[in-house]
Order: C-alpha cells, then sequence, then structure tokens
C-alpha cells in the first residue's frame, strides 16, 4: 500500500540562510516535481515553497528507502548534504496533522499569519497545472485549506499583528519612534510586499515609495494605497532618501549588494539606514550590515517581537490546536480507506463525514 511521506526543513529547524539554499523558484517547479516522480517513485507530490520552509509532500511506495531518496531529491537542488540534518520527516497521520497545522497558521513563524492559506492554495494550484497531484493530494489539500479558514473563523488565532511585513513595520516603529517624518522604500510588489505598504500606510509613514522590476505592477499597487511607484532602475536614487527599506521580491540574487549601499551612505551624510529584508532567498548582502550607519534585519530576527505576539494569543492558539487535531482525527478513517483501496468507503466517508469544496469524490 502507498503512503503519504513528508520531507522538509522549516524556521523551527534551520535559519534563513539555510532556507534560502532550498527555495524552489516557480520556473523550476515543474522540473522538480517531475524528479520525484523517476528518483522516488511518487505517484503524486506537492511543493510547499515559502520564505519560512521547504516540504514536500509525496505519495511514495511503502519501501522505506522512499524517505531516504526524498532528502536526497531537496538536498539536490543546493548540493550540499550538511543541512541533511535540518530536515525532519513525517508520514501517514503525522504528515496529515502537520499540513493541517501549516494551513492554521500554527507552525508559522508567526502564529495566525493568514498569508499561509494562500500559500498552500498556490503549491497546490501549481502542483495540479503541473500534473503530479491524484487522489490523495487533492482531497488533502482541499481539507487543508478547509482546515485553514475553519480555525480562523472559529478562533481569534489572527487578532493583532499575524503577518511579517506588519511586525516588520513593527520593529521599524520600535527604532524611529514616530514613522510621520520617514521615508520608506518597499521593494517587491507581491503580496508580502503590499501587506508592508497597508502596515506602513496604517502608521502614517511620511513617504512610501514601491519599487518593482515591471513598472506596471508598482503602479497598481501605488495607486490603490496612495504610495509612489519606480522601478528597480531608481534603486540608488531611493537608496539615498529612504530611512527604512523592507525588501520581499522573489529574485534569485540579492538586490542590494554591499557596494550599491556603501554608494548611498556617502551622500546621505550619516543618516542611519534601516534594511528589514523578509525575502527568502534574501534580498540584502548580509555584509551590508558591516557598513557604519547601517542596521540589517532579517526574517530570523524578528522573533523577539513575534514571543510578544504569541503570549498575547496564547488561549487562541490552544484552541486552535484542539481544533486542528480534531479535524486531523476526522480525515483518518478516509486516509485509512484511502490506503485499503477501498473507494465506497472513500466516497461514504466524504459525504458523510466532512464537505471538501470541489472534491474530485
Amino acid at each position: 500500500m502507498n503512503r503519504l511521506r513528508l520531507v522538509g526543513l522549516s524556521h523551527r529547524t534551520a535559519p534563513v540562510e539555510w532556507r534560502e539554499r532550498l527555495a524552489v523558484s516557480d520556473d523550476r517547479l515543474p522540473a522538480f516535481l517531475d524528479s520525484l516522480r523517476f528518483m522516488v517513485g511518487a505517484g503524486e507530490a506537492v511543493l510547499l515553497s515559502t520564505c519560512n520552509r521547504v516540504e514536500v509532500y509525496a505519495v511514495t511506495p511503502p519501501e522505506g528507502e522512499a524517505e531516504c531518496l526524498l532528502r536526497k531529491s531537496l538536498l539536490a537542488l543546493h548540493g550540499d548534504v550538511s543541512l541533511d540534518g535540518s530536515l525532519y520527516a513525517l508520514e501517514d497521520e503525522g504528515a496529515i496533522r502537520h499540513l493541517f497545522r501549516v494551513a492554521a497558521g500554527l507552525d508559522s513563524l508567526v502564529v495566525g499569519e493568514a498569508e499561509i492559506l494562500g500559500q498552500v492554495k498556490r503549491s497546490y494550484d501549481q502542483a495540479r497545472q503541473a500534473a503530479s497531484t491524484g487522489k490523495l493530494t487533492n482531497v488533502l489539500f482541499q481539507r487543508a485549506m478547509y482546515v485553514g479558514k475553519s480555525v480562523r473563523t472559529e478562533t481569534k488565532i489572527s487578532e493583532g499583528p499575524t503577518s511579517v511585513p506588519s511586525l516588520a513595520v513593527s520593529l521599524a516603529h520600535r527604532i524611529f519612534g514616530e514613522l510621520s517624518e520617514c521615508h520608506a522604500l518597499v521593494v517587491g510588489a507581491g503580496a508580502m510586499a503590499e501587506l508592508a505598504v497597508r502596515a506602513l500606510k496604517s502608521q502614517k509613514v511620511g513617504r512610501v515609495v514601491v519599487a518593482n522590476r515591471t513598472l506596471e505592477k508598482a503602479v497598481a499597487m501605488a495607486q490603490q494605497f496612495g504610495a509612489h511607484p519606480t522601478t528597480f532602475d531608481a534603486l540608488s536614487r531611493e537608496l539615498v532618501l529612504a530611512d527604512i527599506v523592507i525588501c520581499s521580491t522573489g529574485a534569485k540574487g540579492t538586490i542590494f549588494n554591499r557596494a550599491a549601499v556603501a554608494q548611498a551612505l556617502e551622500e546621505r551624510r550619516g543618516r542611519p539606514l534601516f534594511f528589514i529584508d523578509i525575502a527568502v532567498p534574501r534580498d540584502v548582502d548580509p555584509s551590508v550590515d558591516e557598513l557604519e550607519n547601517v542596521y540589517l534585519y532579517n526574517i530570523d530576527d524578528l522573533e523577539g517581537l513575534v514571543s510578544e505576539s504569541l503570549g498575547r494569543r496564547e488561549s487562541e492558539i490552544a484552541r486552535a490546536g484542539q481544533l486542528v487535531d480534531a479535524k486531523a482525527n476526522e480525515f483518518a478513517p478516509w486516509y485509512d480507506a484511502w490506503r485499503r483501496g477501498t473507494t465506497a468507503a472513500l466516497r461514504h466517508h466524504v459525504r458523510e463525514s466532512f464537505s471538501v469544496e470541489g472534491d474530485p469524490g
């Protein structure tokens, strides 16, 4: 009987400089999913790759070597076996429960974040477009999205600042105090960048500039929030003017290197410059932090603010965990029926036990 296996790493097991090594860009995803079929014999596979985790969910033959092959497939993304100690592996009900916790935001750096639910959906949609999903992963991921929505509806786990960008802006507020006289530069125009712009505008930041490689995307976001659009060609100029730079692109390499920042510093006349890099892979060369009057924070540096947020929502987090456990227990008979290949039992359990929107039946 085939079984569900999960192999991955996250912010809980590896720092950002390790996680970024295994980050998979959209253009590499189809080839990676194909490789799982040939290397592991995975009949179904979904890759969840975010700033905080890289996880492979695969339906594999029951032989014990499948986990080892999944590990090798992930490590082949970077070619460095030293990361093997940061990988974790789960199977069957353990993998299911983990995915439900991920979708619910319980395993996130910022517990309760809403972004992860969209990332789970996007990862599933990409795998489906690559023809790498099947009976189990179709039902499992649709169920995980349902569980994630239920947790946010039935608990208050998402109250307060629960996104990485909102915590990044909270950090900026601690550094500068009143932000109305500050100039902020947001690099990127994706979902995380949009959250950063929203958070900055809510703090009444004096001037917000949105920079993107494609001007049309920068213009669209800037118009929506009353910000100023620009392209990457103008980054050197904007770096001279900015007080706060929040980076969140999907670039494969760094956007700001040490030489470019050092050049901007010459024109800033001693004014401090704060980078908050929430991208994975990172947008800012780590050596930039060695320059005088430059302060660089990455996604892992937000840990202190995360701890404060957790303390305020402790009881709701516990309730959410109990809800996830209950949903995982509900799903267990369906999974057991799938493993035994009893089609009638599968259909009956879907009808009687839970409703999954778009369930393939």
